[in-house]
């Protein structure tokens, strides 16, 4: 039982820390000091144990924010970026909170 509530906490961490970093991009925008701190971490071809280490941080903590934002960044102007991607972290969000998590706690914790 200890070791479905750490994965659950584990998951419940990876959101919050997306979701973090998601906000931010929304108030910095792209291309912006945040957004190229964000990129830092990731390396495309990592040659050292330490650069697999912040890959994997990258993609667990990062990537789905980072991407999307830049994507959407790359495709819209500044205000229609800040609105779509706001709209978009609003839902997905709830999504998160009301049916993903509650979903997630059913299948973990039924007896």
């Amino acid at each position: 039982m200890l070791a479905l509530e750490a994965i659950y906490a584990f998951i419940l961490w990876i959101g919050a820390i997306q979701f973090m970093h998601g906000g931010i991009l929304i108030l910095f925008g792209y291309p912006s000091i945040y957004s190229n701190y964000l990129e830092g971490f990731y390396t495309k071809e990592p040659k050292r144990w330490y650069d697999n280490v912040f890959n994997l941080i990258f993609w667990l903590l990062i990537s789905v924010a980072y991407f999307t934002f830049k994507k959407a960044s790359l495709k819209y102007g500044f205000w229609k970026v800040k609105l779509y991607y706001g709209i978009g972290w609003v839902v997905s969000f709830f999504l998160y909170m009301f049916v993903f998590l509650p979903i997630l706690t059913f299948i973990m914790f039924q007896e």
